[in-house]
């Protein structure tokens, strides 16, 4: 089928989505570590329906440097472009042919959609190194899934122009009305379900500061339902909820 290696195996560490060695509350621990090593200015990033905006063409060129079976590839193909039938509220039955015809997007609901995403997001986490922007700026990305966020010690507002531009040249879209550079400790941000800011005890009802150098805690975001999760991390205790 390959040359050797699975397709997961090409998979960078900073991707930490649907895999058996990594889970989203390891990409929520690295921010939290970024954090308390002074990396407290935040790309908060969205991309607009990313799972339906993969285009096939690229995508197709990454699995080909790993799979080298005609077969596989072409039912791999096969797969991205094949009619999606949903049914409505009233019962009736409505087939799409909208990937197939645009030629971009990985249908969900399979674990080949999750590999495949994966696959195509480490073009950018790949060419962000390359490019020299994470040494640059000291900028570490954290993704998991198309929740990504990029954590800069300095000049974060030129590294999302940056990413901006990357994300344009793969074909991607980035929702510019959640997407924002956000710096800590004054301002919040959400991901996975969890909020990073200040910290706020109500039984001393006033702010303080944890015992890691960065005044930032890992709490309980009511945006994102999912299962609750409690534990601690570097010393202080946090609470939040995974989202499904």
């Amino acid at each position: 089928m390959g040359r050797g290696a699975p397709l997961s195996s090409a998979l960078v560490r900073v991707i930490a989505t649907y895999r058996a060695d990594r889970s989203a509350l390891d990409a929520v621990k690295r921010i939290h570590k970024l954090i308390n090593t002074g990396h407290g200015q935040i790309v908060d990033a969205d991309l607009s329906s990313y799972f339906d905006s993969v285009p096939h063409a690229e995508l197709m060129r990454s699995v080909a440097r790993r799979v080298v079976d005609g077969a596989m590839l072409h039912l791999i193909k096969m797969w991205l472009e094949a009619p999606v039938e949903e049914t409505d509220e009233r019962g009736n039955k409505h087939r799409s042919t909208r990937n197939r015809d645009e030629g971009r997007g990985t249908p969900q609901g399979s674990p080949l959609s999750p590999l495949l995403s994966n696959l195509y997001m480490r073009r950018f986490v790949l060419g962000w190194k390359k490019l020299g922007h994470e040494e640059r700026w000291k900028a570490y990305i954290v993704n998991y899934a198309d929740d990504l966020v990029i954590c800069c010690r300095v000049r974060a507002e030129r590294a999302l122009a940056e990413m901006r531009t990357m994300m344009s040249k793969l074909k991607l879209t980035v929702n510019e009305s959640k997407t924002r550079v956000c710096y800590l400790p004054e301002e919040k941000f959400d991901f996975l379900g969890y909020t990073f800011g200040r910290c706020y005890s109500m039984r001393r009802a006033r702010r303080y500061h944890p015992r890691s150098g960065y005044s930032v805690s890992v709490e309980l975001s009511a945006t994102r339902p999912g299962v609750t999760k409690s534990g601690k991390i570097r010393g202080q205790w946090w609470k939040g909820s995974i989202g499904c």
